[in-house]
C-alpha cells in the first residue's frame, strides 16, 4: 500500500512539473489572429487621418496614427462586387461578378462555394477558427440549396443579418429589433440595436478562441442606409446628414469597444486588426449640405460616392494595426486593390493558396510586417463595375472608355486628358496612357454573370445592354 502511495505522488509530481510544458504545447502555434473589419458605404470624405474636416472616427483615426496607413486601396464602387472581391482575390471579369446583385433580395445566382474559394475555407483548413459577423448578402442563406453556405464558405461560427425578399420577416431588418441568426438559430431581437448584438457575439468569440489562431471577418451593417438613430443619440431630432454622422461615430465606439477587448484579453500585441470600407459614401447630393450625406473634405461636401468610378467611390481607407507586428506610425502609397486581401491573409497565416485556382490578388504582408519585398510591388492597380474597367499606376487613370486623368493635379478628375495636346506632346503621360492602355488591352473579357437571367439584376442588366444597343443602332443611321 506504501509503495502504491508513493507511486502515485511520483505520478502527480511529474504531471505537476509537466503542466507549464503541456500549456505552451497547446499554444506552440504563434501564427497572429485577424480580425477583418468591412465597413458598410462610407469614404475617406469622413475619415479624418484621411483629409477629413468631419470628427466621427477618433478611435479609428488613433488606429491609422499608430498602425499602417494605406493611401491607395481600391475597392468596386458597390458592396456586392466588392465584397465577392475581396474574399475570393479574383477580378470580377473573372468571376463573372461584375455587377451588383443581392442573392438575397433578387434570388438568381449567388456565391458559390463549388465555383469559388473563399479565404475562410482557406485559413479554416489551415487551422485557424473561423467566424463572421454582421451582414451577408450574396447567398440567400432562406433558400434550402444555400442554408448552409457559411459553413461550406468556410465560417465555422457565425452571427448575422440574413437579408431576405420583399416580405420576408428579414427584409430591412438590420438596425433596431433586427432579424438576426447565430449559428443556425434565430435570435430574440426586440429593443436591441443590430451592430451592439454583432460587436458582443465578437467580443465573446474571442474569449472563447483567445488560445489558438482566429479569424475574424465583421462585416459591418453601419453605415448602410437607411438613416437611423443609434444608442447614443435617441430622442434627439437630427438631420439626415446628422443621422449618418452618428452612425459612424458610433462604430467608431464599436471598433473601440473590440480593440479595449482585445487589450484585456491579452491578445492585443498578436491580433492584426484590417479597416477598409466597400465603396464610398452612399451620399446622395452635394447641392445642400443638409441633404447630403458626404462627408467635408478640402473645403467641400463630397458629391461622389457610391456606384462612382470616381476617386470618391473606389479609393478607400485601409488601416492596419497591431503594436508588435506592425509597429508605430507607417503610410505606404503602394497600390492595393481588394483582390489582395486574400493572399495577404493566407500568408499571414502561412496558409498555402489553392490549387487551380486563378488568384489575381498579391500578398502585401511584408509591407504590413515591416519587411523587404522579394520583387517590386505591381506599378498599377484595377478595379470595375459592370462593363467599365480602370488601372492607374501612382499618377495617371485610364478608364476602359479612354478617359484619361493626372490624379496628382486633377484629383476630382475635371479635365480629360485623352484628346488633350498636352497627352500628345507630354512624355510622362502618354508613355502612362500606353502602359495603362497595354494593361487594359491584356484583359479577359467579361465571364459570363454566374447567375440566371431570372433574378432582377440580371434583368436590368439584359434591358441596359438592349437599350445601348438600340442606342447605338440609332445613331449609326444617316
Amino acid at each position: 500500500m506504501k509503495r502504491l502511495i508513493q507511486t502515485g505522488c511520483i505520478v502527480f509530481c511529474l504531471l505537476t512539473l509537466n503542466l507549464p510544458q503541456l500549456a505552451a504545447a497547446e499554444k506552440t502555434d504563434t501564427r497572429p489572429n485577424i480580425i477583418f473589419i468591412l465597413l458598410d458605404n462610407v469614404g475617406k470624405d469622413w475619415f479624418r487621418c484621411y483629409g477629413s474636416e468631419e470628427n466621427q472616427t477618433p478611435t479609428i483615426d488613433h488606429l491609422a496614427y499608430t498602425g499602417l496607413r494605406f493611401r491607395n486601396c481600391y475597392v468596386t464602387p458597390v458592396c456586392s462586387t466588392t465584397r465577392h472581391m475581396l474574399l475570393t482575390g479574383r477580378y470580377p471579369f473573372r468571376s463573372g461578378w461584375h455587377t451588383h446583385h443581392d442573392p438575397a433580395i433578387y434570388g438568381g445566382g449567388y456565391f458559390d462555394w463549388n465555383r469559388e474559394v473563399c479565404f475562410a475555407r482557406i485559413l479554416r483548413d489551415a487551422g485557424y477558427n473561423t467566424c463572421i459577423s454582421g451582414k451577408w448578402q450574396i447567398n440567400d442563406l432562406f433558400d434550402p440549396e444555400q442554408k448552409d453556405a457559411l459553413i461550406k464558405h468556410g465560417f465555422q461560427e457565425y452571427c448575422i443579418f440574413p437579408e431576405g425578399k420583399k416580405g420576408h420577416p428579414a427584409h430591412k431588418k438590420r438596425y433596431w429589433d433586427p432579424y438576426v441568426i447565430q449559428n443556425g438559430k434565430r435570435l430574440v431581437t426586440k429593443g436591441k440595436f443590430g451592430p451592439d448584438i454583432f460587436t458582443d457575439y465578437l467580443i465573446e468569440y474571442m474569449k472563447t478562441h483567445r488560445d489558438k489562431p482566429f479569424c475574424a471577418y465583421y462585416s459591418a451593417i453601419l453605415t448602410h442606409i437607411p438613416v437611423v438613430h443609434t444608442p447614443h443619440n435617441l430622442g434627439k431630432e437630427l438631420t439626415p446628414r446628422e443621422q449618418f454622422a452618428g452612425m459612424l461615430n458610433y462604430s467608431d465606439h464599436l471598433i473601440g469597444r473590440l480593440v479595449k477587448a482585445m487589450d484585456e484579453l491579452g491578445i492585443r500585441d498578436n491580433t492584426i486588426l484590417f479597416i477598409v470600407p466597400d465603396n464610398g459614401t452612399d451620399n446622395g447630393t452635394d447641392q445642400n449640405a443638409e441633404q447630403s450625406l458626404g462627408g467635408r473634405i478640402n473645403g467641400r461636401i463630397s458629391g461622389e460616392g457610391i456606384y462612382s468610378l470616381k476617386e470618391q467611390g473606389i479609393n478607400m481607407p485601409l488601416i492596419v494595426n497591431c503594436p508588435k507586428l506592425v509597429g508605430s506610425e507607417r503610410i505606404s502609397d503602394d497600390l492595393i486593390d481588394v483582390s489582395d486581401i486574400l493572399p495577404t491573409l493566407v500568408d499571414l497565416a502561412k496558409a498555402p493558396l489553392p490549387e487551380g485556382v486563378t488568384i489575381d490578388g498579391r500578398s502585401f504582408a511584408p509591407q504590413i510586417l515591416n519587411q523587404s519585398l522579394k520583387e517590386p510591388w505591381r506599378p498599377w492597380c484595377l478595379t470595375q463595375y459592370y462593363k467599365q474597367r480602370v488601372v492607374r499606376d501612382q499618377r495617371f487613370k485610364l478608364y476602359s472608355s479612354c478617359e484619361f486623368y493626372d490624379l496628382s493635379e486633377d484629383p476630382l478628375e475635371q479635365h480629360d486628358l485623352a484628346d488633350s495636346d498636352r497627352l500628345r506632346t507630354a512624355g510622362e503621360s502618354l508613355e502612362s496612357y500606353r502602359q495603362l492602355k497595354r494593361v487594359l488591352d491584356s484583359l479577359p473579357d467579361n465571364s459570363k454573370l454566374p447567375w440566371e437571367f431570372r433574378s432582377i439584376s440580371a434583368r436590368k442588366i439584359r434591358a441596359e445592354e438592349a437599350r445601348q444597343k438600340a442606342e447605338e443602332g440609332a445613331a449609326s443611321k444617316p
